[in-house]
């Protein structure tokens, strides 16, 4: 289950992702960043992951998918979560990812990764 966070920044789009990513989901969450590319030629994410659950074959596949073909579309990323192993994986993408800056931030310092993500 994914719900959206607003943001004062209209660059900034926000997720908050429980449970388990499947290729469905991912599609309904890839139209709400479609929407916003629109909008902007550069948009920034912030996403909460407290209870996520990792994704489905299929959803890993669209996403990779997406995310190579526009990874120059993205200024910055936050991501809060308390989970290492989520840790490990946002730090291998921000490494592979030229361009984007990514951040993780714990569960505890939600209001810093928000004011990071919407600063100019």
């Amino acid at each position: 289950m994914f719900t959206l966070i607003p943001f004062a920044n209209d660059k900034v789009l926000g997720f908050r992702i429980e449970g388990k990513i499947t290729g469905e989901m991912l599609e309904q969450m890839l139209a709400v960043v479609e929407a916003k590319l629109q909008e902007h030629p550069r948009a920034r994410i912030y996403v909460e992951m407290p209870a996520f659950e990792g994704m489905s074959v299929e959803a890993l596949y669209k996403d990779l998918k997406y995310g190579i073909s526009h990874w120059n579309r993205f200024e910055r990323e936050a991501v809060v979560t308390d989970q290492r192993w989520l840790e490990v994986m946002v730090g291998l993408a921000d490494r592979l990812i030229p361009g984007v800056e990514v951040k993780v931030f714990p569960t505890s310092e939600a209001a810093a990764a928000r004011d990071w993500i919407q600063a100019l």
